[in-house]
C-alpha cells in the first residue's frame, strides 16, 4: 500500500504531513527535520509512503 503525502506544516524540529482519503480519514506523520533532510529529502515536494505486512518472525 503506497499513502501519498503533502507537507501540511513544521515545527522547529519536525514536518507534519498529512493524507485525507476519499472518505475523509486523516493520516499524519511526523519526521525529524534531519532525518528528512539527511535523506536529501524536499519536503515541499511531498512524501510517498509504503507500508506493507512485517515478514519477520519476532513479536
Amino acid at each position: 500500500m503506497e499513502l501519498k503525502m503533502k507537507l501540511r506544516n513544521e515545527t522547529k524540529s519536525c514536518y507534519r504531513f498529512e493524507r485525507r482519503s476519499d472518505q475523509g480519514d486523516l493520516v499524519t506523520l511526523y519526521l525529524k527535520k534531519k532525518d528528512v533532510n539527511d535523506a536529501g529529502i524536499d519536503p515541499r515536494k511531498g512524501i510517498t509512503v509504503t507500508i506493507k505486512e512485517d515478514d519477520s518472525d519476532e513479536s
